[in-house]
């Protein structure tokens, strides 16, 4: 057995959750995927929301002693599923994989890595493709210019995040358990943005470990449960996030202009957001009347936006629909190098 190996056995036990609800064909592969980490000391945690498909036969072909089952006898939700794995989590630090999402072998093994020997570190992220479903093209994580793999400062890794500098999705994030539950874990008064709210607080801390690569695909689809929740809702969620790391920020951080900075940079970054989701929105079908009320409704929260994001949103909301999809055709005959740092258009 090599030093280097011997090094990774001793490392901390790390739970992957995986909530799963009536989709068994992707089951398995995201299962697969789970235990064949380079990193040996896991647990694969399924907890089957009650499915009605084929999802118990295909938990049942499994025999890898690290895989564990938590049967729901009704389905309770979506969030209530992350908090049951959460509960019943094993291991000292968790990652939570939705059953379409991609992880690559040696996701764990980076993360625990960039712990540096240090213990109860709060978050490890890491960076993440996005594969947009609708469109069938997969977006390449941004990578940052500025922060190296390893133990850094969670602060720093935050307003790269909400400067659009570094693509982060929950598959690619490991949370300490312990540190996770004690902040409530996720809130179901968030229906789409309780991921962010979860992590996204933890960077507040002085050290934080970070992963300057992509170590997972998330999967973004229109079918998903929250990508069927009201503009609205999707909307306000990202300014209670951004309300909720203003909070934080106010507690944890003792430097008067770093706070204030931060606090700044997660109303503009929730904002951009917003403005994103609304071209999405508009893109999708919806009238141009509709995006405008929307936009009156929440002037407030939209003011902060730079000038740069609201030409963009502008061009995109006034053109045509049929003239915007021949421009996307257009774009997308490009090399992909060329859109490799524009934005993800993704809701919340």
């Amino acid at each position: 057995m090599s030093q280097t190996t011997l090094e990774i056995a001793k490392g901390p036990l790390v739970t992957i959750a995986i909530p799963t609800y009536n989709r068994a064909p992707l089951l398995r592969g995201c299962i697969q995927a789970a235990l064949a980490q380079s990193y040996d000391n896991i647990e694969v945690l399924v907890s089957n929301n009650a499915s009605q498909d084929d999802t118990a036969n295909v938990l049942a072909k499994f025999s890898d002693k690290r895989l564990r089952v938590l049967n729901q006898e009704t389905n309770i939700g979506l969030l209530p599923n992350w908090n049951a794995c959460l509960a019943a989590a094993s291991g000292e630090y968790i990652f939570f994989v939705s059953d379409d999402d991609k992880i690559s072998s040696q996701m764990v093994e980076k993360c625990v890595g960039a712990l540096e020997d240090q213990s109860q570190v709060p978050v490890v992220v890491a960076l993440t493709d996005c594969h947009l479903a609708s469109f069938g093209q997969i977006k390449p994580a941004r990578t940052s210019r500025h922060l190296a793999s390893g133990l850094t400062n969670g602060p720093r890794v935050l307003l790269e995040f909400l400067a659009d500098e570094i693509n982060i999705a929950i598959c690619s994030v490991m949370m300490h358990t312990r540190t996770l539950r004690s902040r409530g874990g996720f809130s179901t008064t968030l229906p789409h943005a309780a991921d962010v709210a979860a992590w996204a607080p933890l960077l507040l801390e002085e050290k934080a470990g970070f992963v300057n690569e992509s170590c997972a695909t998330f999967n973004l689809r229109d079918d998903s449960e929250t990508g069927r929740l009201g503009v609205a809702q999707i909307m306000a969620d990202g300014w209670k996030v951004a309300e909720l790391i203003s909070r934080t920020a106010d507690d944890r951080i003792a430097t008067p202009s770093l706070r204030q900075t931060i606090k700044r940079e997660a109303h503009r970054c929730f904002s951009r957001r917003a403005l994103r989701f609304l071209a999405y929105h508009r893109n999708s079908g919806a009238s141009l009347r509709e995006v405008l009320g929307f936009l009156w409704i929440f002037r407030q929260d939209l003011m902060i936006v730079d000038a740069r994001s609201v030409l963009k949103f502008a061009a995109i909301v006034l053109c045509p629909p049929p003239v915007a999809a021949r421009l996307r055709q257009i774009k997308h005959t490009f090399p992909s190098g060329w859109r490799s740092r524009q934005s993800v258009a993704k809701p919340g």
